[in-house]
């Protein structure tokens, strides 16, 4: 018989063997923890990390628009799709591809949810926005690797409050 004392109760060996759900919940509470980090733990794949762009692609430049109406008028170029409306930046001109992204500038990120909306990236690019231009940037160089200038997105025509493309 095992007898363990625990300040003034003691157990008997037949209430430590007691099986409940307490023991069933925290052992599968454990055993999916330990799975999830399993999983976060695996590098991801070669192939995967081969499909993400280190350029704009066509459909990145989709997702801009230019000339359509937002609550506060007509905007010049934006993301339609959330009623962003980028303003332009003298600043613009000082981005440019193969070049270091200029020390004097901060490379603010796009928003959020311009980015979701374009292709993904290589983790080591930055897509950062100045005006209407938006820029990928090395995270370590600080290298300009692609530039989109968003002057030429895609055109809306707005009539009377309704935009039709």
């Amino acid at each position: 018989m095992i007898r363990v004392e625990f300040f003034d109760y003691t157990l008997s060996g037949s209430e430590l063997m007691n099986f409940n759900f307490h023991h069933l919940f925290a052992g599968l509470t454990a055993a999916t923890v330990g799975a999830g980090a399993l999983a976060m733990a695996i590098p991801s794949s070669e192939a995967e990390a081969a499909t993400l762009a280190d350029h704009f692609t066509p459909q990145d430049q989709a997702v801009f628009t230019s000339g359509f109406r937002t609550s506060t008028g007509v905007c010049p170029v934006g993301f339609a799709e959330q009623d962003i409306c980028f303003e332009s930046s003298h600043l613009e001109s000082k981005v440019v591809k193969g070049e270091p992204f200029p020390a004097d500038m901060y490379p603010t990120s796009l928003e959020w949810r311009a980015q979701l909306a374009m292709t993904r990236k290589q983790a080591d690019i930055k897509t950062v926005r100045i005006g209407h231009t938006v820029a990928l940037v090395d995270r370590q160089s600080r290298l300009v690797v692609d530039v989109m200038r968003l002057g030429n997105a895609q055109q809306y025509v707005v009539t009377e409050g309704v935009s039709a493309s």
